[in-house]
């Protein structure tokens, strides 16, 4: 593998041209991008719902399809599957096609795939209301929706696989390394963790680590690693500038897969001792893959980042998403030990990286991508749409993982305390950070409304392009 980013003047003469290859991704990757925005504001709405309940327990009372034990493992389950992981299907498609300098193959198959994904998520958020929801933390879903779930993954990634094997341009940029690892992490961990949890029912003790093992390595692998393919791209672009330290950024991959898919797990979890010891270790040790990239990436930016941050609509999606990339790594290994245990610390962790992380940084390339596969234009319709869509997602992710960090650094406090009384201090006592998350989900619909619209304004403006051509 090389770090060079491929240009036209490398790619072989039967190369086909940049029109022709964003072509062919047009069909799936505006569906999965526009399904994966609609998730995205169906899933903080949930979220909102079930924010209000735990300040509010009176909150449409009932009605057991709309309790907290309901709606939010729907709402998380809604992010993961339906915005996060489709999206993050959508950036990869595009970026084997663009980088490969090949057409995609099989589109309307792709797209096809991508329609029975949403159906699956749709029947597994409807499942976890009705109450058939498995019990693990992102691994809700029940097996009715997760075996379809894994059938339609299965034909995307396949595609993927195959248009990345016919590519044009042979060497592999650093966005196509995380991309490749993140398609073939993905379903080792979900068949792995469906297997034992769902097929075999594996005993209580090894459920609590696989539970744990799924749900680490798919927020610091899977969607760690879409991110990053994300940010090795579109900075370097975004500045005009090669990559700095491309020996750095090789380091830093190989380290991340060896080292992150060993944390996350529970410091007090019922398990043998030596296993929340490793995972305490590898917490800390993450910071180093961690900061290997991210100074690879400011190495590349460094002198430009305040004109870009002006200039540039994406770049400040990407540098915010950068930031709580460092931020949320860091607070993990220094506050993700035994004094946060069962509080919601480590909920705020998981927002941080499905909305944060990954959202920001999916939202700032889609911003750059939707605009080229429908109008032909440098960016969307609306600046004004654009701006509120980044401004209220920032807003969002900040009063979610506060809200959540406050309200947990405040249960740990009362549970660390043999004067304080649980329900004063860890109930009503967090009320005030928890409606501030509630304002935080608000925001994040309200971004992905403005996007969603702003989209339909793109789709809007191609069509009539295409029908007055057509005239």
């Amino acid at each position: 593998m090389t770090t060079a980013q491929p240009s036209s003047q490398t790619a072989c003469a039967a190369a086909p041209s940049v029109a022709e290859v964003e072509a062919s991704c047009r069909l799936p990757v505006l569906f999965l991008a526009f399904s994966g925005a609609a998730w995205l504001c169906a899933g903080a709405v949930l979220a909102l719902l079930a924010s209000v309940q735990l300040y509010q327990p009176a909150f449409m009372e009932g009605c057991a399809w709309v309790t907290y034990g309901r709606l939010r493992p729907a709402a998380v389950n809604a992010l993961t599957y339906g915005f996060a992981l489709q999206t993050a299907f959508a950036l990869a498609l595009w970026l084997i096609a663009r980088l490969g300098r090949v057409e995609l193959v099989a589109p309307l198959g792709l797209t096809i795939a991508a329609k029975f994904w949403n159906i699956a998520v749709t029947v597994g958020v409807f499942g976890i209301l009705a109450g058939d929801a498995t019990g693990f933390d992102l691994l809700e879903f029940p097996l009715y929706a997760a075996l379809p779930l894994f059938a339609s993954y299965a034909c995307i990634a396949a595609w993927a696989l195959v248009t990345l094997h016919r590519r044009t341009e042979r060497e592999l940029y650093v966005s196509l390394w995380f991309v490749l690892a993140a398609l073939l992490w993905f379903p080792w961990i979900l068949s792995t963790a469906q297997g034992l949890l769902l097929g075999w029912q594996v005993p209580g003790v090894v459920q609590a680590i696989v539970a744990g093992w799924f749900g680490n390595n798919l927020l610091q692998i899977v969607l760690t690693s879409f991110t990053l393919a994300v940010l090795f791209y579109f900075v370097p672009k975004a500045v005009k500038r090669p990559l700095a330290n491309p020996g750095l950024v090789s380091a830093g991959f190989w380290l991340l897969l060896l080292i992150g898919g060993w944390c996350g797990l529970s410091q007090l979890a019922a398990v043998p001792a030596w296993i929340p010891s490793v995972s305490g270790a590898a917490n800390v040790l993450v910071i180093v893959p961690v900061l290997a990239l991210l100074v690879s990436l400011w190495q590349t930016a460094d002198g430009k980042i305040a004109e870009s941050w002006k200039s540039n609509a994406t770049f400040r999606f990407l540098l915010v998403a950068a930031i709580l990339l460092l931020g949320v790594t860091l607070c993990t290994a220094v506050f993700g030990g035994h004094y946060t245990q069962f509080t919601f610390f480590a909920t705020a962790r998981t927002d941080i990286v499905l909305l944060g992380v990954f959202g920001l940084a999916a939202l700032g390339a889609l911003h750059y991508i939707v605009p080229r596969l429908t109008t032909g234009e440098d960016e969307l319709p609306s600046e004004g749409l654009s701006d509120l869509a980044f401004w209220a997602a920032l807003f969002g992710v900040l009063a979610v993982g506060i809200g959540f960090s406050l309200a947990g650094f405040k249960q740990a406090a009362v549970g660390a305390s043999a004067e304080s009384k649980f329900l004063e201090g860890a109930v009503t006592g967090v009320a005030s950070n928890l409606k501030l998350v509630t304002v935080g989900y608000g925001a994040m619909a309200v971004a992905a409304l403005a996007f969603l619209v702003n989209f339909g304004l793109a789709a809007r403006r191609c069509c009539l392009d295409c029908c007055g051509g057509a005239r």
